[in-house]
């Protein structure tokens, strides 16, 4: 409402007040000589009653074209909304759930060998079986048929691939045949038990996470945060690099397939490769089952793997001193001594079982202490990702 529809309003009122006592007083007989000269200032009080509710009307219709007017100035047409989502870069919404997808060298392994992996899975149902099992512990993306399918494609393309590599450097056939057929031996068997591997190392990558996602989740579940949330909160945090799948699969399994949350838990767990964390779920789904304290669960889990975190390191520490050890004794002190022996051999005979002693000192420095070194690096990490 308007500043001038306000004020005729409120002088609407003043005028009908005073026209209600006006009248009023006309009733009582004391005042009856007035009658005339009362009713005279009544009719006047009617007539600007009148003329005010005449110029409140008439403003109020002014108004009300006044907010039509504007209405269909910012009136828009769904046309021009369309043109206008179209220039403006709207945010995709997260999503709840992942998906796999297939690639191009699998749908090309599934088109050659398809028909055989079918064939040697139901001959050799154990090994296919074991096999699948590992597939699915080490998280890879990919169907077991299918990556038996890979397994056999590998093999069968590395052959003429490595052949044709050696007899091109090599220039004799006999030589590129054996290394061919040596090539796809070495390709089968890395292929068969690359998932093996990888399921070791995903077991020792996620207890080295474990303990510090435990406190996480403890220091979430302090707030009173429901279990479903701590794990989605976790996940989004993008901080535990190797136990995202299995938080993945946990919210998967709500969110796409309907499970409750232990049988979530249960579920991802049956699949997961790491002994710790698959206790930990299990515990997890009891107390929930059982109506326990979440939050007590997860500090005493906390207390528990923290006590044997340190004593692991504590451990790690003393075995890299002795390691430290070994390395300045053998690819530091013993690489002098025998640069000096060589310098002194060199100066009673300049060979040594037919091979100069310059060369020889020049293999060990520029190739066998390179190598050594990177042999001793890939050792310490090995070492350490089972810690």
């Amino acid at each position: 409402m308007s500043k001038k529809l306000l004020k005729l309003s409120q002088y609407l009122v003043e005028l009908a007040n005073e026209a209600i006592k006006l009248e009023k007083s006309e009733k009582f007989p004391y005042r009856s000589r007035k009658k005339y000269h009362h009713s005279s200032d009544l009719t006047e009080k009617l007539e600007e009653i009148r003329k005010a509710i005449t110029e409140y009307t008439e403003e109020l219709k002014e108004s009300s074209l006044q907010h039509t007017e504007k209405q269909i100035k910012v009136r828009v047409t769904s046309d021009e909304i369309k043109k206008f989502a179209k220039t403006q870069k709207l945010k995709e919404k997260k999503k709840e759930f992942s998906i796999y997808k297939t690639n191009f060298y699998s749908k090309l392994s599934n088109f050659f060998m398809e028909d055989l992996s079918f064939k040697l899975a139901k001959k050799y149902p154990d090994q296919f079986d074991k096999l699948s099992q590992e597939i699915t512990l080490a998280n890879i993306k990919i169907l077991s048929r299918t990556y038996l399918s890979i397994i056999l494609f590998s093999t069968v393309i590395s052959f003429p691939i490595i052949t044709a590599l050696i007899f091109i450097f090599t220039l004799k056939i006999s030589i590129a045949l054996l290394s061919g057929v040596g090539g796809a031996l070495l390709t089968l068997l890395i292929s068969y038990k690359y998932p093996a591997y990888e399921k070791s190392n995903r077991e020792k990558l996620i207890k080295n996470e474990l303990v510090f996602a435990m406190i996480h989740m403890s220091a979430v579940a302090s707030s009173g945060t429901q279990p479903i949330k701590i794990f989605r909160l976790l996940l989004d945090s993008d901080e535990y690099k190797y136990l995202k799948p299995e938080f993945e699969r946990i919210i998967n399994y709500i969110t796409i397939f309907g499970y409750n949350l232990t049988t979530s838990l249960k579920a991802v767990a049956a699949t997961t490769p790491s002994a710790e964390f698959k206790e930990f779920l299990h515990g997890m789904a009891t107390t929930i089952e059982t109506g326990g304290g979440i939050q007590q669960y997860l500090k005493g889990k906390v207390d528990d793997h923290l006590s044997k975190y340190r004593l692991e390191q504590e451990k790690y520490l003393e075995v890299i001193a002795t390691y430290s050890e070994i390395y300045t004794g053998i690819l530091i002190a013993a690489p002098l001594l025998f640069v000096v022996l060589l310098a002194i051999l060199e100066k009673i005979s300049p060979e040594l079982g037919g091979f100069p002693i310059s060369t020889i000192s020049q293999l060990a420095v520029f190739v066998a202490l390179p190598v050594l070194n990177i042999i001793f690096i890939l050792f310490l990490e090995t070492s350490k990702s089972g810690k």
